[in-house]
């Protein structure tokens, strides 16, 4: 996530980095549920396509303290193959305050580290390691890191119908979106549409995935569903990737330990799809500018937000165009193949971070109207914005 802040505002590039060179006279829409009047849309060429009914607003009220001598210290962490910054805001006149933010520091960095070796499907002996290394039908231990974000995985692929799917391992490999896999650079090099459809079935199963905590042990396990496919002669079991939640669930995390050390203003942003926002200490709220996914370095909406959670996803960050057709790394669970439904960006801020990253996968591969009836629906209690070309 980009940024940049000043004494009283912080830019978030809505956690979109636009790679597209060149400017273009097309123009955009933007639908949103938040309230007319709380954000204003500032590039010409985007138009609000509609206002989404069914916000309710949960907006508390903030008790203004004496923050005159406070500031700010910063720390950088590299994790789960991003970037990751934080800010804490505070008195920090003192050598005491100085050193324990520093060990705020160090507590949130083994917390990154533990988490990513619990979910990382790269880490050997991971979580999702094991699980994809396992055979059908196994059962595995793992830990609590494991079982929640599963917990939460399971519950977003539900109330999404199955468009937040987790498992659609095999068909990111295929399209060059896994790891250091060479990307395609013609038709001819991308996967067969009878392959990716073997993928996707196997990828459907998800909801099979059984997850139990045994009280007696005190340990968490994972059943892996026992569907497989043939591919080229070989027996394929079910593989997870959990980077379209994990980073949101390491700000939930962080949120948590913002709230232990008693520190109430600052800002945790995760790579490009994740973000805390506390307090401002000088304004208490913070400025928030969208990103253009279609122009380099623009913005196309501002809002403010504090003590809030958001993730966005969006189709201009990694990705590929052969013939002109855009293929991205976000994967529709419906067709198996990168989404194309016109949605070139999603953003949810409310609640948990997790479930926000997620979700925005999943308004991704939504077509417009199925999106916009879903918010309306069924995120009542969030702030959601998506652009459409």
């Amino acid at each position: 996530m980009k940024m940049k802040f000043g004494t009283i505002l912080l830019s978030v590039c809505c956690c979109l980095v636009c790679l597209v060179s060149g400017c273009n006279n097309n123009s955009y829409a933007v639908y949103t549920n938040m309230p007319d009047g709380s954000f204003e849309i500032t590039q010409k060429k985007y138009k609000l396509g509609g206002l989404i009914e069914g916000y309710e607003s949960l907006s508390g009220n903030y008790d203004n303290k004496d923050t005159s001598v406070y500031s700010s210290m910063h720390e950088s962490f590299y994790s789960m193959t991003a970037k990751a910054d934080l800010v804490v805001s505070d008195d920090f006149s003192s050598d005491e305050a100085k050193a324990k933010c520093n060990t705020f520091f160090q507590v949130v960095s083994a917390k990154l580290y533990v988490i990513e070796k619990s979910i990382s499907a790269t880490v050997k002996n991971s979580d999702i390691y094991n699980f994809n290394e396992a055979a059908q039908g196994a059962r595995i231990e793992i830990s609590k890191i494991g079982y929640e974000v599963l917990s939460e995985a399971k519950y977003v692929f539900e109330l999404t119908n199955g468009y937040y799917n987790p498992a659609l391992y095999y068909n990111v490999e295929a399209y060059g979106f896994a790891g250091d896999n060479e990307k395609p650079t013609s038709k001819a090099e991308l996967p067969k549409d009878e392959t990716i459809a073997k993928y996707t079935e196997l990828s459907s199963h998800f909801n099979e995935l059984k997850l139990e905590y045994d009280e007696a042990e005190s340990k968490y396990f994972v059943t892996k569903p026992s569907c497989t496919v043939e591919v080229d002669g070989e027996t394929l079991t079910m593989k997870l990737d959990l980077g379209g939640i994990g980073k949101g669930y390491a700000v939930d995390c962080v949120d948590e330990l913002f709230d232990e050390y008693g520190y109430e203003y600052g800002y945790f942003s995760f790579a490009t799809s994740s973000m805390l926002v506390k307090n401002q200490y000088k304004t208490g709220e913070y400025n928030l500018s969208f990103t253009d996914p279609r122009t380099p370095n623009g913005t196309y909406l501002t809002t403010t937000v504090r003590n809030e959670k958001l993730s966005t996803s969006g189709d201009n960050e990694q990705r590929y165009i052969i013939d002109g057709t855009r293929y991205c790394h976000i994967i529709s669970a419906k067709t198996g193949k990168p989404v194309q439904t016109g949605i070139m960006s999603a953003t949810v801020i409310g609640g948990s971070a997790a479930q926000d990253d997620a979700l925005t996968t999943a308004i991704m591969a939504m077509e417009k109207n199925e999106a916009v009836e879903f918010i309306r629906n069924k995120l009542t209690d969030k702030r959601v914005v998506f652009t459409f070309e």
